[in-house]
């Protein structure tokens, strides 16, 4: 850990996207930095969050994040929780960082509002970022994460495009183990994402009746025009309409290539238990009038299943010493940037404070180029266009409050000699015990087992 000629040293709570870009951007100023981040590495959700099939999407976000974070002034640290295994308060009082910036994004999925739920938990229900963790990670040699098996039948509620990746996920992984255990035909997973289960099956003259399978469903508050697929490029009636039109086109495309089911304008009630399982789930029917979604009172439509996945969103798992209004950081109303009760804690990200989420996808959604067509809707990888907008935004958001923070930077008086000593002392015993003696060295020996290297 080199000290540079700037006496300041800032700590940085999370590396993936707007932790890198933020802890980039003042090493190239000369400022001491340091990142801490709970994985073995800095790349959050696009390596655990993204199915594994978005190869190109993953490996080149990654580098973006590799080429920021190996810098002489940044510092390293994995496998650290802030919160737990340094108390929060502990990191900004006695470390002797003249600022901390949490950049930790949304890891916490959102709960099933319906009671009781949280007893099935890894057993008949499952969410969506556990999910996707085991997707991807399963194959690895000496894999010891959670363990799921998709059950033929099973009921996703949720909307949006994790939601469609979910459901991909689902009917990718019983089709491809039907045709493998009834057929004796073996089919990646790679396959079946790009050429679609429908057009996979017309290939090995079969179907999904005589394999057995019935299907997965995908239960949505709102109407198929209503997913957010497609972001109108204004605020006018007109582009609202055209949205629509294409989301609508859109969930139809994918319902025909990967062959699930939709229920729309329904909203989950209650389970249906058997013998402490669940074998059902009763389902609030909706309707939608003059724009607000409505339930219809006493109407409701009962799905049989085993199996419940929830993909309807994710927050920011809480930092234990921080200040939260609901489940959102509480920020200054004066300085959006600075969280509440600190004069030296700042938050970049809109999976910090919640507030950008929306936002910056609405910004987003009418930044997407013409690459979805309105009209011939041509194969395109919408979690791509959606991710790498969101990114750029992300970027430039990190670009413009870092400079404000620097001005509280440098108004502020860095750690005294002996905190900062000290400090890297901690830092050094840190490495020492988890074995890190570089960037890109641990990098490599931590990236796990790559699919697309093992079917090659």
């Amino acid at each position: 850990m080199e000290q540079t000629a700037n006496k300041h040293y800032i700590a940085i709570v999370g590396g993936s996207v707007s932790g890198s870009e933020a802890a980039h951007l003042l090493a190239t100023k000369g400022y001491n930095v340091v990142v801490f981040d709970m994985n073995n590495l800095p790349y959050g959700k696009i390596e655990d969050g993204l199915p594994n099939w978005h190869v190109g999407l993953r490996d080149k976000q990654e580098k973006n994040i590799d080429d920021k974070l190996d810098h002489p002034n940044i510092t390293f640290v994995p496998r650290v929780k802030i919160g737990s295994d340094i108390p929060f308060q502990e990191l900004v009082d006695d470390w002797g960082f003249t600022a901390v910036i949490l950049a930790n994004g949304a890891w916490k999925d959102r709960k099933l509002p319906v009671k009781d739920i949280d007893c099935y938990e890894g057993k008949d229900v499952i969410y969506q970022n556990s999910l996707v963790y085991w997707f991807n990670h399963k194959h690895e040699p000496g894999y010891d994460g959670p363990q799921y098996k998709i059950e033929d039948g099973a009921v996703v509620v949720g909307g949006g495009l994790a939601s469609l990746d979910v459901m991909k996920i689902g009917m990718i992984e019983l089709v491809q183990n039907a045709l493998k255990d009834q057929k004796g035909i073996n089919v990646s997973m790679f396959e079946l994402e790009k050429k679609g289960i429908a057009k996979v099956l017309e290939e090995k003259q079969t179907h999904l009746k005589e394999l057995g399978i019935s299907g997965i469903t995908l239960v949505y508050r709102r109407r198929a025009k209503d997913m957010p697929l497609k972001t109108p490029k204004d605020d006018t009636e007109e582009s609202k309409q055209k949205a629509q039109a294409v989301s609508e086109k859109l969930l139809q495309k994918y319902l025909q290539k990967f062959l699930f089911k939709f229920l729309p304008l329904h909203s989950p009630s209650e389970v249906i238990t058997h013998n402490c399982s669940i074998v059902g789930m009763i389902f609030n029917k909706m309707e939608v009038k003059n724009g607000k979604l409505l339930q219809q009172e006493d109407e409701y439509t009962t799905l049989k299943t085993s199996q419940i996945i929830s993909s309807i969103g994710s927050l920011p798992e809480k930092i234990e010493g921080l200040p939260y209004e609901g489940s959102w950081l509480k920020m200054k109303k004066d300085v959006d940037y600075m969280v509440d009760g600190f004069d030296r804690v700042f938050a970049v990200g809109n999976a910090v404070t919640g507030r950008g989420n929306i936002q910056e996808s609405k910004i987003h959604g009418r930044q997407i180029t013409e690459r979805i067509i309105d009209e011939q809707l041509k194969d395109h990888d919408l979690m791509e266009d959606w991710l790498i907008g969101v990114n750029e935004e992300v970027k430039r958001k990190v670009d413009e409050r870092i400079g404000s923070i620097e001005e509280f930077i440098k108004n502020s008086p860095s750690g005294s000699e002996n905190q900062i000593s000290a400090m890297q002392q901690k830092i050094k015993s840190i490495h020492k015990r988890i074995g890190y003696t570089g960037y890109r060295k641990w990098i490599a020996e931590n990236t796990p087992v790559r699919l697309e290297n093992l079917i090659q």
